[in-house]
């Protein structure tokens, strides 16, 4: 059943003509973040193992530049990975924000639509009484 309305809600998206964006930008972004993030902890991890062989101090504090450096590495993969979630999550909510509104604004339409009348009958209504469904045969009076 949840197949179906997927089946449905693909359909209906594909019937509405709605641009879904470069969904493929998203994933290489993705992929561009994790690798950013992994490598700059494995970098950073060796150069911790190499500052500890070094005696001199000058040395070291080239190695904590660096290891800073890659810091600076992982954070920014980790906001490029963010950023593609992000932007994938909030195309697909809108997408469905739009296909929603689309439904309900389909269906105000649908109720304000004419109905199909059906011919009157010549049958009195049962709640007046017949004098008054009678035309009146006297002449109507003029103000004057």
């Amino acid at each position: 059943m949840e197949q179906g309305r997927a089946d449905q809600f693909r359909a209906d998206v594909s019937r509405l003509k709605i641009r879904t964006g470069d969904a493929r930008r998203d994933g290489v972004l993705q992929v561009v973040g994790i690798v950013l993030m992994a490598g700059g902890i494995i970098a950073d991890l060796l150069v911790y193992e190499s500052s500890r062989n070094l005696s001199d101090p000058r040395d070291i504090q080239s190695q904590i530049v660096l290891a800073l450096g890659l810091l600076g590495v992982t954070g920014a993969g980790g906001a490029v990975f963010l950023y593609a979630s992000l932007a994938r999550f909030l195309r697909f909510w809108l997408l469905r924000q739009v296909y929603e509104s689309q439904s309900q604004v389909d269906q105000v339409v649908s109720a304000f639509q004419p109905r199909a009348q059906t011919p009157a009958s010549t049958e009195p209504a049962p709640n007046l009484p017949p004098a008054e469904l009678e035309p009146s045969t006297e002449a109507p009076v003029a103000a004057g």
